[in-house]
């Protein structure tokens, strides 16, 4: 299964995510090239905060759309609710969202998944991409799906604490490539 990554795209306020920001947002994206797969295909998005003056964007909420367009669950008004929350905490700052469509080879939306149905991809997808997240912000605001990635120690390797590398921990961590 193929992803893209498109964005990231800026909700343009200081204070607080309106209805607004999202319809502003959605209409930049429909006159871009990339407007209809994000309007259909299902997919993964990360919402993340660029702090005024900072390098790069703190992802907060990693989610994903199986049975609606990403976009669509992305935008909707508990998310917002969710993103206001997160957004609360910082005095200064941009919010930010990136979108993971799932696409075919030629770049066209797959079809989204029927009632009751799951998309094995998206849901591996957005396993992953909360362990990356979580590793770069321990705060990350997800809550499933997260107990064990906190939890989970191997030495040197997986939640290291300083000075826990030994040699047969760097080895394996050779071995492994990470």
């Amino acid at each position: 299964m193929k992803f893209e990554v498109f964005g990231p795209y800026f909700l343009n306020t200081r204070t607080i995510i309106k209805k607004e920001h999202v319809i502003t947002m959605r209409e930049v994206i429909a006159a871009s090239e990339y407007g209809g797969v994000l309007s259909t295909a299902p997919g993964c998005y990360i919402f993340g905060i660029k702090p005024s003056g900072a390098q790069r964007i703190i992802p907060w909420y990693v989610g994903k759309a199986e049975r609606q367009p990403v976009m669509k669950e992305a935008t909707n008004d508990q998310h917002l609710q969710l993103y206001n929350e997160i957004f609360d905490g910082y005095k200064n700052g941009n919010p930010v969202l990136y979108f993971l469509p799932s696409t075919t080879p030629k770049g066209r939306a797959t079809t989204l998944a029927k009632a009751g149905g799951k998309k094995p991809a998206i849901e591996f997808l957005e396993d992953w991409l909360i362990a990356a997240c979580l590793k770069t912000n321990p705060g990350l605001w997800n809550i499933k799906k997260t107990r064990l990635l906190r939890d989970l120690y191997v030495r040197g390797i997986f939640n290291p604490s300083q000075g826990d590398l030994n040699s047969s921990a760097a080895s394996f961590k050779k071995c492994i490539g990470v």
